[in-house]
């Protein structure tokens, strides 16, 4: 199931004639609204300006105000533009015709177009929406879920004995592959991105799991606590993940960061002296914290394929046990000071070159561009399943998507 197959195509080519015979362009509102998604997902939803928007539409500044009065109405309308096409998806899954695995493969397709199209901007779904009215942010989520839902419902059509909770939670994998082409910066064309997607995302839905050993917790878990006698700065770094993670690096204050650690007023700058300084102690305190946990795991491997296990454990195991921690350094990290920027960034594709060498090395036919791919899909796979609010699946139950993704 790793290619798309010739009655799939067949099927969606039918379907394709169909929709280009009628072509429809997004009206002004939606076009400036897809810029802004790209915009605020590229550099933050604080970070970007209504006139920044306006020149990247090629419109004067005061222009964007004849369609939106602010930027929190340029956000929310950017959801429910998202939203929109979600349910749009979820409507054409429900009405496919033909076998459940050629509707299946048309659907996942049709999920990897919008991708691509909208590739700087798909990011909304992961950290942007934090910033929606509780009404949009309760739409958007609910989009996503009946998209899952009907491809679950497809799915168990086509594996009739899997339980209803694996069916959700492959549903959910599948679409986060896809989804993980907005994650990161591999040059690809756009036909190429399509079908290493799909494949991508039928080899999860393939995948087989295992019991899942005990119902999750309502919420992701928390970075543990310092104990008693931890150092003021200790304090402040574990305690600035929660709001970092649910508020953003510009929705809290230094203040707020040093009450959250029972630290006040101008004690916090004794320890950083910004907040900017704080979000990279975190960022070089994950980078540290996550090397000694892959090298661990890796050190001493009799050969790649016993090394790419060790560090799929330790990474499913690192991200599910630290989510906080994780969250922040996927989310903030156009935050940081150039220079740490820099730094960091160098970090994190050392990481991910890792990843590729042992699957080209495991896996000889994923090779360049669709190895890095794989490792992206894999990636926002233990991404998305570690962070969410709704737990669908425990760690042991991953890693077999990220092995499904890593092998596609």
């Amino acid at each position: 199931m790793n290619a798309i197959s010739m009655g799939g195509r067949a099927a969606v080519a039918e379907q394709d004639v169909g929709r280009a015979a009628a072509p429809r362009r997004p009206d002004r509102k939606s076009q400036l609204a897809r810029i802004a998604a790209d915009l605020f997902c590229e550099r933050g939803y604080y970070t970007v300006g209504l006139g920044e928007i306006a020149t990247e539409a090629g419109i004067t500044g005061p222009a964007i105000y004849r369609h939106f009065r602010n930027k929190q109405a340029i956000l929310a309308y950017a959801a429910r533009d998202l939203s929109a096409a979600l349910e749009g998806l979820a409507r054409e899954v429900a009405g496919r015709h033909g076998s459940p695995w050629q509707r299946l493969e048309g659907a996942v397709l049709e999920v990897a177009r919008l991708v691509v199209e909208r590739r700087r901007g798909v990011r909304l779904y992961q950290w942007e929406r934090r910033y929606l009215e509780p009404a949009d942010h309760a739409g958007f989520t609910a989009a996503i879920r009946s998209l899952v839902e009907e491809l679950a419902a497809v799915l168990g059509r086509a594996r009739p004995r899997l339980p209803a909770a694996d069916l959700s939670t492959l549903a959910a994998a599948a679409l986060s592959a896809i989804a993980s082409l907005g994650t990161h910066r591999t040059q690809v064309s756009a036909r190429a991105a399509e079908e290493a997607l799909c494949g991508l995302a039928m080899g999860v839905l393939a995948a087989s799991l295992p019991p899942r050993l005990a119902a999750g917790p309502a919420t992701a878990p928390r970075e543990p606590e310092p104990g008693e006698f931890a150092s003021r700065r200790e304090r402040l770094l574990v305690s600035a993940l929660r709001p970092f993670r649910e508020h953003g690096f510009h929705g809290v204050t230094m203040e707020e960061l040093g009450a959250a650690a029972g630290i006040g007023g101008s004690s916090v700058y004794r320890h950083f002296a910004s907040k900017a300084e704080l979000l990279a102690a975190v960022y070089y305190r994950a980078a540290d914290r996550l090397a000694a946990t892959v090298n661990a795991a890796t050190e001493g491997a009799g050969d790649p394929g016993e090394a790419l296990r060790g560090l799929v454990d330790a990474y499913v195991g690192f991200t599910f046990l630290h989510s906080d921690l994780a969250a922040v350094y996927l989310s903030e990290y156009e935050n940081l000071p150039a220079e740490d920027r820099h730094t960091l960034r160098k970090v994190q594709r050392e990481h991910v070159e890792q990843w590729v060498r042992l699957v080209t090395a495991v896996n000889g036919k994923a090779r360049g561009a669709h190895a890095r791919l794989a490792v992206h899909a894999a990636l926002n796979i233990v991404h998305d399943f570690s962070m969410s609010r709704r737990r669908l699946a425990d760690p042991e139950q991953v890693k077999p998507l990220v092995f499904a993704a890593l092998a596609s």
